[in-house]
Protein backbone atom coordinates (compact mmCIF):
# COMPACT_ATOMS: atom_id res chain seq x y z
CA UNK A 1 0.00 0.00 0.00
CA UNK A 2 1.24 3.48 -0.60
CA UNK A 3 1.32 6.28 1.61
CA UNK A 4 -2.32 7.94 0.93
CA UNK A 5 -4.08 4.31 1.17
CA UNK A 6 -2.70 3.99 4.39
CA UNK A 7 -3.90 7.41 5.49
CA UNK A 8 -7.44 6.85 3.72
CA UNK A 9 -7.62 2.96 6.15
CA UNK A 10 -6.19 4.58 9.27
CA UNK A 11 -9.29 7.00 8.87
CA UNK A 12 -11.88 4.26 8.46
CA UNK A 13 -10.42 2.43 11.89
CA UNK A 14 -6.68 0.64 10.68
CA UNK A 15 -5.36 2.45 13.50
CA UNK A 16 -2.92 -0.03 14.10
CA UNK A 17 -1.83 0.48 9.87
CA UNK A 18 0.49 3.38 12.10
CA UNK A 19 3.62 1.05 11.80
CA UNK A 20 3.10 0.91 7.72
CA UNK A 21 2.96 4.54 7.68
CA UNK A 22 6.05 5.14 10.17
CA UNK A 23 7.85 2.99 7.17
CA UNK A 24 6.79 5.24 4.48
CA UNK A 25 9.28 8.00 3.66
CA UNK A 26 7.96 11.62 4.47
CA UNK A 27 5.57 10.10 7.55
CA UNK A 28 5.97 13.02 9.39
CA UNK A 29 4.50 15.54 6.63
CA UNK A 30 2.05 13.65 6.43
CA UNK A 31 0.77 14.34 9.80
CA UNK A 32 0.32 18.06 8.92
CA UNK A 33 -0.42 17.94 5.29
CA UNK A 34 -3.71 15.72 5.54
CA UNK A 35 -7.08 17.22 5.97
CA UNK A 36 -7.52 15.42 9.34
CA UNK A 37 -4.13 14.55 11.14
CA UNK A 38 -3.70 10.85 12.03
CA UNK A 39 -3.36 12.10 15.37
CA UNK A 40 -6.47 12.74 15.53
CA UNK A 41 -7.92 9.50 14.05
CA UNK A 42 -5.94 7.62 16.92
CA UNK A 43 -7.16 9.84 19.61
CA UNK A 44 -11.08 9.18 18.00
CA UNK A 45 -10.39 5.61 17.70
CA UNK A 46 -8.72 5.37 21.00
CA UNK A 47 -5.97 3.81 20.20
CA UNK A 48 -3.19 4.71 22.69
CA UNK A 49 -0.76 2.42 21.22
CA UNK A 50 -0.41 4.43 17.79
CA UNK A 51 0.26 7.68 19.61
CA UNK A 52 3.25 6.33 21.08
CA UNK A 53 4.26 4.63 18.11
CA UNK A 54 4.73 7.99 16.78
CA UNK A 55 6.50 9.67 19.57
CA UNK A 56 9.11 6.62 19.54
CA UNK A 57 9.78 6.99 16.20
CA UNK A 58 10.50 10.51 16.65
CA UNK A 59 7.26 12.59 16.15
CA UNK A 60 5.68 14.73 18.07
CA UNK A 61 1.40 16.16 18.77
CA UNK A 62 2.43 19.72 17.37
CA UNK A 63 0.22 19.09 14.44
CA UNK A 64 -2.53 18.79 16.83
CA UNK A 65 -4.68 21.39 19.82
CA UNK A 66 -3.90 18.62 23.07
CA UNK A 67 -6.53 20.75 24.79
CA UNK A 68 -9.36 20.17 21.72
CA UNK A 69 -8.25 16.51 21.64
CA UNK A 70 -8.88 16.15 25.12
CA UNK A 71 -12.10 17.76 24.95
CA UNK A 72 -12.77 15.26 22.18
CA UNK A 73 -11.08 12.36 24.11
CA UNK A 74 -13.72 13.08 26.93
CA UNK A 75 -16.16 13.18 24.92
CA UNK A 76 -15.72 9.95 23.39
CA UNK A 77 -15.16 8.21 26.59
CA UNK A 78 -11.56 7.51 26.17
CA UNK A 79 -9.72 7.84 29.30
CA UNK A 80 -6.22 6.04 28.31
CA UNK A 81 -6.38 8.38 25.51
CA UNK A 82 -7.10 11.43 27.94
CA UNK A 83 -4.34 10.41 30.14
CA UNK A 84 -2.05 10.28 27.41
CA UNK A 85 -2.81 13.80 26.22
CA UNK A 86 -2.91 15.28 30.11
CA UNK A 87 0.62 13.27 30.33
CA UNK A 88 1.70 15.34 27.23
CA UNK A 89 0.68 18.78 28.49
CA UNK A 90 -3.06 19.24 27.90
CA UNK A 91 -4.57 21.43 29.86
CA UNK A 92 -7.53 19.62 31.73
CA UNK A 93 -9.52 23.28 31.82
CA UNK A 94 -9.21 23.78 28.00
CA UNK A 95 -12.72 25.58 27.33
CA UNK A 96 -14.44 25.67 23.54
CA UNK A 97 -13.95 29.21 23.01
CA UNK A 98 -17.02 29.85 21.35
CA UNK A 99 -18.84 27.76 24.74
CA UNK A 100 -16.89 27.44 27.36
CA UNK A 101 -17.50 23.36 27.65
CA UNK A 102 -14.62 22.18 28.81
CA UNK A 103 -13.59 18.42 28.89
CA UNK A 104 -15.86 17.55 31.94
CA UNK A 105 -18.77 19.26 30.03
CA UNK A 106 -17.97 16.78 27.61
CA UNK A 107 -18.11 13.44 29.52
CA UNK A 108 -21.06 14.26 30.97
CA UNK A 109 -23.48 14.76 28.10
CA UNK A 110 -24.49 11.23 27.26
CA UNK A 111 -27.12 8.92 29.59
CA UNK A 112 -26.62 5.11 29.61
CA UNK A 113 -22.65 5.54 29.71
CA UNK A 114 -21.04 3.96 33.46
CA UNK A 115 -17.66 3.85 31.87
CA UNK A 116 -17.63 7.35 31.53
CA UNK A 117 -16.74 7.67 35.15
CA UNK A 118 -13.03 6.94 34.53
CA UNK A 119 -13.05 9.74 32.12
CA UNK A 120 -14.81 12.06 35.30
CA UNK A 121 -12.11 10.69 38.11
CA UNK A 122 -9.00 11.11 35.54
CA UNK A 123 -10.54 14.74 34.77
CA UNK A 124 -10.91 15.67 38.24
CA UNK A 125 -8.15 14.01 40.14
CA UNK A 126 -5.47 16.32 37.77
CA UNK A 127 -7.44 19.59 38.22
CA UNK A 128 -10.35 20.09 36.36
CA UNK A 129 -12.87 23.35 37.98
CA UNK A 130 -15.94 21.08 39.18
CA UNK A 131 -18.08 24.43 38.75
CA UNK A 132 -16.76 25.35 35.31
CA UNK A 133 -19.23 26.92 33.58
CA UNK A 134 -20.64 27.02 30.24
CA UNK A 135 -21.37 30.89 28.04
CA UNK A 136 -25.34 30.88 27.93
CA UNK A 137 -26.62 30.70 24.99
CA UNK A 138 -24.58 28.93 22.38
CA UNK A 139 -24.82 26.18 19.67
CA UNK A 140 -23.43 23.06 21.23
CA UNK A 141 -22.19 19.80 19.30
CA UNK A 142 -22.43 18.03 22.16
CA UNK A 143 -26.10 16.86 21.72
CA UNK A 144 -25.53 17.13 17.91
CA UNK A 145 -28.41 19.53 16.62
CA UNK A 146 -30.49 22.38 17.64
CA UNK A 147 -29.42 22.86 21.84
CA UNK A 148 -27.92 25.60 23.25
CA UNK A 149 -25.62 26.40 26.59
CA UNK A 150 -27.48 27.33 29.32
CA UNK A 151 -24.57 28.60 31.37
CA UNK A 152 -24.38 25.29 33.33
CA UNK A 153 -21.77 23.52 35.30
CA UNK A 154 -20.70 20.13 34.99
CA UNK A 155 -23.14 18.53 37.81
CA UNK A 156 -25.81 19.86 35.70
CA UNK A 157 -25.28 17.83 33.44
CA UNK A 158 -24.45 15.07 35.46
CA UNK A 159 -27.72 15.73 36.99
CA UNK A 160 -29.46 14.71 34.01
CA UNK A 161 -27.25 11.98 31.97
CA UNK A 162 -24.79 10.86 34.70
CA UNK A 163 -25.36 7.47 37.15
CA UNK A 164 -25.65 8.01 41.44
CA UNK A 165 -22.08 7.03 41.54
CA UNK A 166 -20.47 9.80 39.30
CA UNK A 167 -22.71 12.45 40.72
CA UNK A 168 -21.84 11.47 44.00
CA UNK A 169 -17.95 11.57 43.27
CA UNK A 170 -18.80 15.22 41.57
CA UNK A 171 -20.19 16.57 44.96
CA UNK A 172 -17.22 14.99 47.12
CA UNK A 173 -14.75 16.61 45.17
CA UNK A 174 -16.72 20.28 45.10
CA UNK A 175 -19.32 20.24 42.66
CA UNK A 176 -21.84 23.08 44.19
CA UNK A 177 -25.46 21.23 44.64
CA UNK A 178 -27.54 24.91 44.67
CA UNK A 179 -25.36 26.13 41.83
CA UNK A 180 -27.88 28.09 39.32
CA UNK A 181 -27.72 28.18 35.68
CA UNK A 182 -28.22 31.03 33.21
CA UNK A 183 -32.10 30.45 33.66
CA UNK A 184 -32.25 29.72 37.51
CA UNK A 185 -32.29 26.33 37.32
CA UNK A 186 -29.86 23.87 39.40
CA UNK A 187 -28.78 20.59 38.78
CA UNK A 188 -31.61 18.89 40.98
CA UNK A 189 -34.08 21.24 38.41
CA UNK A 190 -32.20 18.96 35.72
CA UNK A 191 -32.39 16.05 37.24
CA UNK A 192 -36.12 16.12 37.81
CA UNK A 193 -36.88 17.78 34.13
CA UNK A 194 -35.06 14.52 32.78
CA UNK A 195 -36.96 12.32 34.84
CA UNK A 196 -34.37 10.80 36.93
CA UNK A 197 -35.10 8.28 40.08
CA UNK A 198 -35.03 9.01 43.04
CA UNK A 199 -31.70 8.04 44.26
CA UNK A 200 -30.12 10.47 42.22
CA UNK A 201 -32.50 13.18 43.10
CA UNK A 202 -31.74 12.82 46.80
CA UNK A 203 -28.09 13.07 45.97
CA UNK A 204 -29.08 16.68 44.53
CA UNK A 205 -30.90 17.66 47.10
CA UNK A 206 -30.67 21.09 49.03
CA UNK A 207 -33.30 22.97 51.09
CA UNK A 208 -35.65 23.75 51.25
CA UNK A 209 -36.08 20.41 49.07
CA UNK A 210 -35.96 17.13 50.26
CA UNK A 211 -35.96 13.86 48.61
CA UNK A 212 -37.46 10.80 51.10
CA UNK A 213 -36.16 7.45 51.30
CA UNK A 214 -39.58 6.24 50.70
CA UNK A 215 -39.80 8.10 47.31
CA UNK A 216 -36.42 6.57 46.83
CA UNK A 217 -37.93 3.30 47.01
CA UNK A 218 -40.81 4.28 44.79
CA UNK A 219 -39.29 6.23 41.68
CA UNK A 220 -36.70 3.49 40.17
CA UNK A 221 -37.36 4.49 36.70
CA UNK A 222 -34.81 6.40 35.05
CA UNK A 223 -35.40 9.02 32.11
CA UNK A 224 -39.30 7.81 32.18
CA UNK A 225 -38.16 3.99 31.21
CA UNK A 226 -39.69 1.39 33.15
CA UNK A 227 -41.80 1.11 35.89
CA UNK A 228 -40.99 2.30 39.13
CA UNK A 229 -42.34 6.04 39.45
CA UNK A 230 -44.32 7.32 42.58
CA UNK A 231 -47.00 9.31 40.92
CA UNK A 232 -47.69 6.25 38.24
CA UNK A 233 -48.01 3.72 41.45
CA UNK A 234 -50.70 6.30 42.88
CA UNK A 235 -52.73 6.82 39.72
CA UNK A 236 -53.55 3.53 39.37
CA UNK A 237 -54.57 3.14 42.96
CA UNK A 238 -55.01 -0.62 44.79
CA UNK A 239 -57.01 -3.18 43.30
CA UNK A 240 -60.28 -3.10 45.49
CA UNK A 241 -63.21 -4.85 42.97
CA UNK A 242 -66.79 -4.97 43.77
CA UNK A 243 -66.57 -8.60 43.17
CA UNK A 244 -65.96 -11.87 40.83
CA UNK A 245 -68.40 -11.70 37.40
CA UNK A 246 -68.45 -14.56 35.65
Amino acid sequence: MDQSEILDRIARGRTDLVFDLLATPGWNESFLSAEVSPLQWFVYYNDVTALKAVLNAGGDLSGIDLGRELGNAAFFGHWKVADFLIANGADVNWSEPETGETPLHGALSKAGRPYYFYVVKLLVENGADVNARTIPGKATGAFMRDVRTKGETPLHRAAAYANAGTIEFLIQNGAEKDARDAYGDSPLSWASEHLRPGSVLKLLAFPPHHISNHHVELNTSDHGCGWGNGMERNLLGDYLPEGVRK
